[in-house]
Parts: C-alpha cells; structure tokens; sequence
C-alpha cells in the first residue's frame, strides 16, 4: 500500500459501496425471515395482536439504519466518481457501474408509496387483518430487495473489481 497505513483509504473508499449494500441486502432478506414468522396460521391470532406494537418499534429502529445503509451507498459511490484520479473509472468501465449503484439506492425508494400504506395499517392497528397487511408488505418488500436491492449490490460489487483489478 502506497500509504503505508494498515488499510489504504483508497481502496476503502473503493469497496464502501459493496460494504453497505451487502448489509442493505441482508437486512432486507432478514426483515423477510423473521416477519415472515408472524404468518404462521397456528399464531396469526396472536400475531394480530402482537404486529402494531412489534412494527412500531421495528421501523422506529429500523428505518433509521435503512436510510443510513442507502446513504452511505449513494454518498460513497458519488465520493468515488467525483474523487477517482483522471479516467480510471472509465477506463476500466467502472463508471457506469457506480453510476448505477446510485440509482438503485434511490430506486429503493420508489417502492415507499407502496409500502407505506401497509405499515400504516399495521402501526394503527388493522386488528384482525394486521398479517393480511403484513402479507401484503412483505409481498413488495420482497420484489424491492430482488431487484433494487440486489442490483445496487451486483453494480456496487462489479465496480469495485473492475476499479481494484489491473
């Protein structure tokens, strides 16, 4: 490392963006793994009482680190396109690649009209139609976390090989 330092900023700054999708991804997929229980039909009586306070709590926590996870990737990407030395990005094909880890972090947001009316369903309490409504998030969640999601990964993960490879 031509720095001399432990990790070299430079390749940090290359590899953030891979870093914080991959933990977008992965809480996506874990919203949908431990969510997903509620539906259970032996518990759907429980989880209809249970579901207003859970997701209150779960996207008052929640949604913090979501935003945060989806900065980060926009931020760091952007700090990559605007920092890179003369025309290595493009040069080795990497430009467009951050380019589109960008708009696949916006894009996350575009499910939110979606969303939204679900979690607000669930958050005032739909009584017995909360696990319909969660149904009905997860169902979208799920679309969100398979494209946007995992594209920004694919993108964020192709432009860093590409830039850190000679």
């Amino acid at each position: 490392m031509a720095s001399g330092l432990f990790v070299d900023p430079i390749t940090l700054l290359r590899v953030i963006p891979v870093i914080s999708s991959t933990c977008q991804l992965w809480f996506g997929w874990d919203q949908y793994e431990f969510l997903q229980l509620f539906l259970k039909s032996d518990i759907r009586s429980h989880s209809n009482q249970l579901l207003p306070s859970y997701f209150k709590t779960f996207f008052d926590r929640g949604a913090p680190r979501v935003v945060a996870l989806l900065l980060t990737t926009i931020v760091s990407s952007a700090a990559n396109l605007r920092y890179a030395p003369d025309n290595i990005l493009r040069e080795r094909g990497s430009f467009i690649w951050y380019s589109a880890a960008i708009g696949f972090a916006l894009g996350h947001q575009v499910y939110f009209p979606f969303v939204v009316p679900h979690i607000r369903a669930i958050t005032a309490d739909a009584k017995d139609k909360n696990t319909t409504e969660l149904g009905h998030w997860l169902y979208v969640h799920n679309w969100r976390t398979l494209t946007v999601d995992l594209a920004g990964w694919i993108c964020a993960l192709v432009a860093a090989v590409n830039t850190l490879t000679p």
